[in-house]
């Protein structure tokens, strides 16, 4: 595998891992009407600044992009929708962290309001993440060529998840700690 692809692969566990949690979240919102909002709010955080901000657009800018260069008419369904994807993404955690605010002020309706988009949004990150690893990936593998991977590999290398690295310090050190206090992480993360 290519070291691009076992970067993303593990960035993939990590959101995996967190959809994962927000699933059960919304199931226990669904059940008690209560939810760790606190540790709801620091995983809207957390994809709103990596996943958001350097991993879809680094996906877009040197894979996506080479992909479409290299075979346009193979990759353009794939990569219209992971695009689309992506944006729906950005809007998603827009909606959720305000039924999370909601949720917060203790709005009435706000627990179902937050159940429903969580789980939403927790469907939605899986399917994504499917597709990307069954469909989007192994059509690179088959489209682009060594040079095409040097570069892609190159930009993946300084990718530093702070979920999957679970560095000291880091503003997501917390998060990663409670993750695997959870025992949430897929095996190999």
């Amino acid at each position: 595998m290519r070291a691009s692809l076992r970067i993303l692969a593990r960035e993939h566990l990590a959101l995996r891992a967190l959809a994962r949690i927000i699933g059960l979240e919304a199931e226990l919102l669904r059940r008690d009407g209560r939810a760790d909002a606190g540790l709801l709010r620091h995983i809207a955080a957390y994809i709103a600044e990596f996943p958001n901000r350097i991993h879809h657009p680094k996906e877009e800018d040197h894979l996506f992009r080479r992909m479409r260069a290299r075979a346009p008419e193979r990759c353009q369904a794939v990569l219209d929708r992971l695009l689309a994807e992506h944006v729906k993404e950005g809007e998603s955690i827009a909606g959720f962290l305000a039924a999370l605010d909601d949720y917060a002020a203790g709005t009435a309706g706000a627990a179902g309001r937050l159940a429903d988009i969580a789980a939403s949004y927790a469907r939605h990150l899986e399917r994504h993440i499917e597709f990307e690893n069954t469909e989007a990936f192994p059509l690179a593998e088959a489209v682009l060529q060594d040079a095409d991977w040097q570069a892609i590999d190159a930009a993946f290398a300084a990718n530093d998840d702070p979920l999957v690295s679970g560095a000291p310090g880091s503003r997501f050190s917390d998060l990663h700690r409670r993750i695997m206090a959870l025992g949430a992480l897929p095996p190999g993360l």
